[in-house]
């Protein structure tokens, strides 16, 4: 029955996306996040439910009454290179079968992020978008909160089965990265009902965070939380209320902690001695030396594999031994070795390019009126942002789906600011020229 019903949900939002793409690409966004196949047990285990939704809003984009533009910024630019670049190490790749596949998969993501920014084309629209991430991910947030906590933290939590947020690493990353979201989303929320929902989400976050026992994320989140904490106007009360709470619960929180956490948090610190954390490092290597090989278009994607561990990294196998074979654990080292040095100074160029949108845009909300939403809306992408790149640097996560669609709301955002400062500019303009003609 649950089944049937999510089908039937998912073929009515493809129909009505037929005739509203903006409302097909907001369910798209819904759908590829909540994974909703993973709540089933029959036929909606293998039912395209995003994929449906997308094919939907294409079609309806197609023959859509709006004007149809794609933003002219720099990040959409650099977006559409990246994905050229993709293309060209999918054909000089060492193993083009592998790597086909994962360009497909890959290429989807970016023809619905690219698609957001052109349908996607007011503030309102904007809001909404962000709402639907926020809340998506933050159902995952108080799901696996209250399971954490029902628990008492004795259990691992993982995202939705069969998709790229099921990994513990990949969960731990999308929630950690949605606390900011929240936070802000929560603030600026004037519906008391849907403030606190954001609320409650954010706070099981936490313990979903910690539960997942990745300590990339919980590097994040303690990120996270320092940043937030820094951007409050209530900082030092914040500050002080904690540093009070810590030294009065801290030594009965230590105690009653799962020794699951107890031992990853140990791993975490005596890293030196850790084997996972020293294998990254041998990954990183390897990564670096099949790019520095093939430096202008790397060795394409998942070229991962026992052959090529043997001509690049010889070391590895005498001290892992034939057969073991891992990915790069980085996005800066992922980038490198699949693409190049084209693909990472693309990558690089387009992360620099994000911030200093963001900063540029905190600027225009101090210097234009009706532009404080502005500030809200920076600060959480920033902070998202930084999590993203802190987690990254040790998992595999350059190709993940939630930062590409960060990379689209920069751009829709930068269109809109531009926009409305230019009509700023106009009206002035109209009103000196007005002016003049009056004294004539």
């Amino acid at each position: 029955m649950r089944d049937l019903l999510l089908i039937a949900i998912v073929i009515l939002c493809s129909l009505v996306a037929l005739r509203r793409p903006v409302f097909g690409i907001l369910a798209f966004v819904c759908l590829s996040l909540l994974n909703p196949h993973s709540f089933t047990w029959g036929m909606g285990q293998t039912f395209p439910f995003a994929q449906l939704t997308a094919m939907g809003t294409i079609v309806g984009y197609l023959f859509w009454s709006e004007p149809k533009r794609f933003p002219r910024q720099r990040e959409f630019k650099l977006l559409l290179a990246l994905w050229g670049m993709f293309g060209v190490s999918t054909l000089l790749a060492i193993y083009p079968e592998v790597t086909y596949e994962r360009f497909i998969y890959v290429s989807k993501i970016l023809l619905m992020v690219f698609l957001s920014t052109s349908l996607i084309n007011n503030e309102y629209r904007l809001q909404v978008l962000l709402r639907v991430i926020a809340l998506t991910l933050g159902f995952h947030g108080l799901k696996s909160g209250l399971f954490a906590v029902a628990t008492g933290g004795s259990h691992i939590v993982w995202g939705p089965e069969n998709s790229f947020l099921y990994a513990n690493n990949a969960i731990g990353m999308a929630l950690t990265m949605n606390i900011p979201l929240l936070f802000y989303l929560a603030r600026c929320e004037p519906r008391r009902w849907l403030r606190w929902l954001m609320w409650t989400m954010l706070v099981f976050s936490y313990p979903a965070v910690v539960c997942t026992f990745s300590r990339g994320a919980w590097l994040g989140l303690a990120l996270a939380t320092g940043l937030l904490t820094l951007k409050s106007k209530h900082r030092l009360r914040i500050i002080v209320l904690t540093g009070l709470v810590g030294l009065l619960l801290l030594p009965l929180i230590l105690q009653r902690l799962p020794e699951r956490v107890v031992s990853r948090y140990d791993d975490l610190v005596n890293y030196k001695e850790e084997a996972s954390a020293q294998s990254r490092f041998w990954n990183w290597a390897f990564c670096a030396r099949v790019g520095l090989a093939h430096p202008l278009h790397g060795g394409g994607f998942n070229y991962y594999s026992p052959e090529l561990y043997a001509i690049y990294y010889p070391e590895f196998i005498q001290y892992y031994g034939e057969g073991k074979v891992w990915s790069c654990h980085s996005i800066w080292f992922t980038v490198f070795g699949e693409h190049g040095f084209p693909g990472i100074i693309i990558w690089l160029a387009l992360l620099w390019c994000c911030f200093s949108t963001l900063r540029q845009l905190y600027l225009y909300a101090d210097t234009y009126e009706n532009m404080e939403w502005i500030h809200h809306f920076t600060s959480m992408i920033q902070i998202s942002l930084m999590v993203y790149i802190l987690i990254g640097t040790f998992y595999d996560s350059a190709y993940f789906d939630l930062f590409y669609q960060l990379v689209a709301i920069i751009i829709i955002a930068k269109e809109l600011i531009n926009h409305s400062v230019n009509k700023i500019h106009l009206d002035e303009t109209i009103l000196r020229a007005e002016f003049r003609l009056s004294l004539r």
